[in-house]
Formats: C-alpha cells, sequence, structure tokens
C-alpha cells in the first residue's frame, strides 16, 4: 500500500506498544499491593505500627490507580485502533474500486476478436500493488489495428493515475489518427503541459493494416518489442524519448511489413527486470529462449508466465509485469503496398522526399526520369503545405502516404493545419513571359502536368491532397 498506509500500520503498532506498557504496570501496580498487604497483615499489624494502615491503603490506592489508568488509556487505545481499522478497511475498499476501474480501461476479454480469423490477440497485466502504472490497449477500426503498451514511472496511485490519464488520451486520438507517429506527438504535448509532477511514460504505439499487413509504429522510450516468426528479433526501434518530458519534442515514426504466421511480442521491464531471492534478474536472454516455436498468442503468453514464475520462485514482486502478444494471421496477398513518412512543417526537412521517392521507385523499378518528376510534384505539394497551411512559428507534421498499385501510385499528402486547397488555385499562365505572369499557380500546375489525377478534401480538421500517376 501506499505511505498514508504505511503511516496508520505504524500508529497501530506504536499503540499496541502503549498497551504492553500499561500491562506492564498494572503488573506493577498488583505487586504493590501484594507488597502492601504482606507488610500490613505479616509485619506492621502485629506491632500496631501508626504508618501500617496509611501504608496500607496508600500502596492499594496506588495499584488501584494504575489498574483505573490502565483502563482508561486501554479504552482509548481501543477506540483508536478501531478509528485505525476502520480507515484501513475504507482505504483497502477504495484500492479495490481503483483497481476495479483501472483495469475495466484495459481490454479484458480473450479471444478478443473470435469471428476474425485474420488476427489473434492476447495479453496480461500483473500490478505489483493493488494499482500500478503498466497499460495496454489495442481497437480495430477501418480495417486498422491500433494498440499500445506503456509504463509509468513510479508505482502506486500517483502511477495508476497517470496510466489512466495515457490510455484516454491514446483512445481519444487514436479514433482520429492513424499516423502512430501523430498520436504519439499529441499525447506528448498533453502531457507536457500537466506534468507538474513530474512523471513520464514509456509507449509504443503502433497502427496494423489488416488487409495488407503494413505497420507503423512509433517508440517513445520503451522497450523494443520481440518480432517472432522464423527468428526472434527485436523490432528495429529509434528510441526518442518518454512521454511528458519536453514539449515540442520531435517523434520519429518508423514501419515495417508483417507476414502471415508473424508474432509481434510487446511487454514492459517488469518482464525482464523480475527478481528471484539472489536478486538475480531474468533478463532479455532468457525471456527471448523462453519464445518458442509455439504460434499460439495464448500459449505464448502463458509459456512466458510459467518461465518468469519458475525463475522468481517466491521473491516478492518488486514491478508490473505486462505482456501483449499480437499474432498476424491474414494469408491473402495484398494487391497494394504502403509507405510513409512523416515530417514537420521544416522546409530543412524537403530532401528527405527524395530518399521517400527512391525507395518506392526502387521497389518498382520505376525509370530514373519518372522518378525525378514524381519526386517534383510531390516537393511542389509538400512545399505548399509547410507555406500556406501552418501559421509562421507554428510547429506541425505533415504526413506523407505513398500506395502502391500495380498499375498506378497514389501520394496522399495530410496535415492538421489551417483549411487551404491548392487545386482551387489559377494554373499559371506559362504562354506569357515571366515579367507578365502573374506570381502564383506554377507549382501546382507543375503537380498537374505531372500527375494523372489531383484532388483535395478537407475532412476530420485536416487537409488532405491525393494524387495519383499510373504507371
Amino acid at each position: 500500500m501506499g505511505q498514508k498506509e504505511d503511516n496508520l500500520f505504524n500508529k497501530a503498532k506504536k499503540s499496541l506498544k502503549v498497551r504492553l506498557s500499561l500491562v506492564m504496570l498494572l503488573i506493577v501496580g498488583i505487586v504493590f499491593a501484594g507488597i502492601g498487604l504482606m507488610v500490613y497483615f505479616y509485619v506492621l499489624k502485629e506491632e500496631s505500627h501508626p504508618l501500617a494502615g496509611p501504608v496500607f491503603v496508600g500502596l492499594l490506592i496506588l495499584g488501584l490507580a494504575m489498574i483505573v489508568f490502565l483502563m482508561i488509556r486501554s479504552v482509548r487505545n481501543m477506540k483508536e485502533l478501531g478509528e485505525i481499522t476502520t480507515v484501513k478497511e475504507r482505504m483497502e475498499n477504495e484500492l479495490e474500486i481503483a483497481k476495479g476501474i483501472q483495469m475495466s480501461m484495459i481490454p479484458k476479454i480473450f479471444p478478443s476478436y473470435p469471428e476474425r480469423g485474420d488476427i489473434d490477440i492476447f495479453a496480461s497485466i500483473v500490478p505489483a500493488k493493488e494499482v500500478g502504472g503498466d497499460l495496454f490497449d489495442f481497437f480495430i477500426m477501418d480495417e486498422k489495428l491500433y494498440f499500445c503498451i506503456g509504463d509509468v514511472s513510479g508505482k502506486g496511485v500517483p502511477a495508476s493515475l497517470v496510466m489512466a490519464v495515457t490510455r484516454s488520451l491514446f483512445r481519444t486520438l487514436a479514433a482520429h489518427e492513424k499516423s502512430p507517429g501523430r498520436i504519439v506527438t499529441a499525447m506528448n504535448e498533453s502531457m507536457s503541459d500537466m506534468n507538474e509532477s513530474t512523471m513520464f511514460v514509456t509507449f509504443f504505439c503502433g497502427v496494423l493494416d489488416m488487409k495488407t499487413g503494413h505497420l507503423r509504429y512509433c517508440n517513445a522510450g520503451h522497450n523494443a518489442p520481440v518480432l517472432l516468426n522464423t527468428a526472434k528479433t527485436p523490432l528495429p526501434v529509434v528510441s526518442n524519448v518518454p512521454l511528458g518530458i519536453v514539449a515540442g519534442t520531435a517523434f520519429q515514426e518508423q514501419e515495417t511489413d508483417l507476414k502471415y504466421d508473424d508474432t509481434l511480442f510487446l511487454y514492459t521491464d517488469g518482464v525482464t527486470e523480475a527478481e528471484n531471492a539472489k536478486h538475480e534478474l531474468f533478463g532479455e536472454e532468457r525471456m527471448i529462449n523462453a519464445l518458442s516455436e509455439l504460434k499460439g498468442s495464448k500459449a505464448h503468453l502463458e509459456e512466458m508466465q510459467k518461465a518468469i514464475s519458475d525463475f522468481v520462485g517466491n521473491a516478492p514482486q518488486s514491478d508490473d509485469i505486462t505482456m501483449l502478444f499480437i499474432h498476424y494471421l491474414n494469408e491473402e496477398t495484398p494487391d497494394t503496398s504502403e509507405r510513409h513518412l512523416l515530417i514537420h512543417n521544416d522546409i530543412q526537412q524537403i530532401p528527405q522526399l527524395a530518399d521517400f521517392v527512391e525507395t518506392i521507385a526502387e521497389e518498382k523499378h520505376l525509370d530514373h526520369s519518372l522518378t525525378l518528376s514524381l519526386n517534383l510534384a510531390l516537393e511542389e505539394a509538400v512545399t505548399n503545405v509547410i507555406m500556406y497551411a501552418y501559421p509562421e512559428g507554428t510547429d506541425g507534421l505533415v504526413d506523407i502516404e505513398a500506395i502502391i498499385r500495380e498499375h498506378s501510385l497514389s501520394f496522399v499528402i495530410s496535415d492538421s493545419g489551417q483549411p487551404f486547397d491548392p487545386t482551387a488555385q489559377p494554373d499559371a499562365d506559362v504562354s506569357q513571359s515571366i515579367e507578365n505572369r502573374q506570381v502564383g499557380g506554377l507549382g501546382i500546375y507543375l503537380v498537374r502536368s505531372i500527375m494523372d489525377n489531383v484532388s483535395y478534401e478537407r475532412n476530420g480538421g485536416k487537409n488532405i491532397l491525393s494524387m495519383t500517376k499510373n504507371i
């Protein structure tokens, strides 16, 4: 329990010591009274000593006074102990309620999607105290699996409150955003602004396309998940910083593709830092070795739980232990693939577009001239966003999604800036000389000249520009 409960227990112990001391006083009082009786009846009474009576009466009164004092103190102590017990029971009930509320915030029905044959998920969370700071969550929306795992610094009630805030922010933001980089960035801004307790959260967020197996993810100082297929290897992650430390932090988003029968294992450091009686750590090596060739998420989870339990033995649990297994089971060959790039509205980041387009061109075996043209169109479109969507001095994100099909390549550029429709701008009249030509319009003219289809929409508070090239 928390520090307040510990203080109450110490108070109860002190009360018990006082009662024991009073018992000793009672014994001393009885002894004094007995000595008084003995002196009176066997010594002083026979000699009719003038002090015999007063001595006896004095000792008797002393013994009785001690008894009365003991009774009064005992009544007070019993009352105090009763109050402490009542407070303790109330706190335990409140902690039990808090635990119930906390556990109700995370998925707890497994298998989670029995009607689906393309995903198999199992997870568990075991707090070290009545309430803890670990969390995991997942849900499916628009055929995409949104999931996360996190670990709050600290333990107990404060950590559980931060955990609840973190999970709520994830749910709220993920309902309107499919970019994990954007989700993590927005979460960090909110948590940094209200972080007066200087607590932080290590966090991993992912978005898995259920149809294609394409995984976008963003890590915020958390342990790298393990990818289980023909091998058992940590997922490559950029560490970034945990959530809630510094506002304005840039979080790098990454991506990969899951194949049929791949499993992603996410965990908190309570797994690797589980201690046995000798204070030895379970460690990453034992954790990796405990991941056998079993393919079911439930079997993986139970096997890992047994490995930890066998290692720890009867040693007390020192940290929350949380695990999440995601088993991808879609056997269909996707007819599309995706690539993503997330940049800030900084003109200095424009050169990243060339590498992005080059990677896609190599995958589709595009010729050099077409690659240059696609890069030019993309640079013009993104530059427009940086210049006009966000006010000067405002930090914002631009999400570039490439959708690769057999005979077409599409770029979808989205931002959360002020409404701006580049397609509404008139094309530049290139038939006129530079001196007579009206300023503006050349960029969208180049984009339309290169791409076969260009469209704009404002949806969900975002500017969305779509460009498609038939290839």
